[in-house]
């Protein structure tokens, strides 16, 4: 079942479809409408609107509700436009790797790679990425990554396995791989057993230091980043909260310099499934949260 009968199957879009402000506002011009044309009616003696039961505001109700399910239907992508400056953010629902634009993803501050010992999950999106683009070669990404980070500052910690050198919050590297452009930043810790954590802090220093990378180093291109620390990251903030921190911090970072004039932040079908999610509400959120 695809994502819009599932939409249709939950609470949460029938709450908003119905009884968001807006729906209500949509409901009440459609009545309205129509009621001013009864009433034209009646003015040019074509009908006696006196004279009509009671019954027929059912099927005038029946016809607003109808209207505002058709017009609040489930949708796979919004799109807020910044007031002011020609800055858009997209929020959809899909596969980061079909997305057109350059691409973000999180990693952790030791840059570690292994899938096979476990230190990296496959189901994470750096797995799917390394599995996708360096199959079986993971000395490789390994190399490039080594190189990019040589000459960055790092402290040596004390980890049962993997790598031990620790960088900094939002470091970044760039990966151009037959023309496609990825951009791997220090988001989370992994600790002495390998499990990675993040804060909110670390967020925002993340996506700091990422940002100002892309405007320092990388192309101005739309970027495409994932919905970061709602998976493995083990943040416990809401998925609508922390889309509104990510479309805050690029904003923020774009006050001075527009670096890219299009951030889409994908979420994975499986995370809206979990969480419910529904994109009118975020689409609401942004007004409200972004100034």
């Amino acid at each position: 079942m695809n994502y819009y009968f599932r939409s249709f199957k939950t609470k949460s879009y029938w709450v908003y479809a119905l009884l968001s402000v807006d729906s209500v506002k949509t409901f009440m011009a459609v009545v309205g409408g129509i009621w001013l044309f009864v009433d034209i009616l009646s003015t040019i003696k074509i009908i006696e609107k006196d004279k009509l039961s009671l019954w027929v505001l059912i099927p005038l109700a029946i016809l607003g509700i109808l209207v505002v399910v058709f017009t609040r239907r489930p949708v796979k992508k919004i799109i807020y436009k910044y007031p002011g400056q020609d800055l858009k953010i997209e929020v959809c629902i899909g596969d980061l790797f079909e997305v057109p634009g350059q691409k973000v993803i999180s990693t952790n501050t030791t840059f570690d790679t292994d899938i096979a010992s476990g230190i990296i999950s496959s189901r994470s999106l750096q797995g799917q990425f390394t599995e996708k683009f360096y199959p079986g070669n993971l000395p490789a990404l390994d190399v490039e990554l080594d190189r990019q980070l040589s000459n960055l500052q790092h402290t040596i910690i004390n980890k049962e396995a993997g790598k031990t050198k620790r960088y900094n919050y939002g470091t970044t590297v760039k990966l151009n791989l037959s023309g496609q452009l990825f951009y791997w930043f220090a988001m989370a810790d992994l600790n002495h057993s390998n499990t990675a954590k993040t804060t909110l802090k670390n967020v925002y220093e993340s996506l700091d230091g990422l940002w100002d990378y892309i405007e320092t180093k990388g192309e101005k291109l739309d970027t495409v980043i994932p919905l970061i620390g709602s998976g493995l990251g083990r943040l416990t903030t809401s998925r609508k909260k922390l889309i509104a921190i990510i479309a805050q911090s690029f904003i923020n970072a774009s006050e001075q310099n527009i670096f890219s004039d299009k951030l889409v932040i994908v979420i994975h079908p499986g995370d809206v499934e979990k969480s419910g999610l529904n994109l009118f509400e975020v689409k609401d959120l942004l007004h409200h949260y972004l100034p």
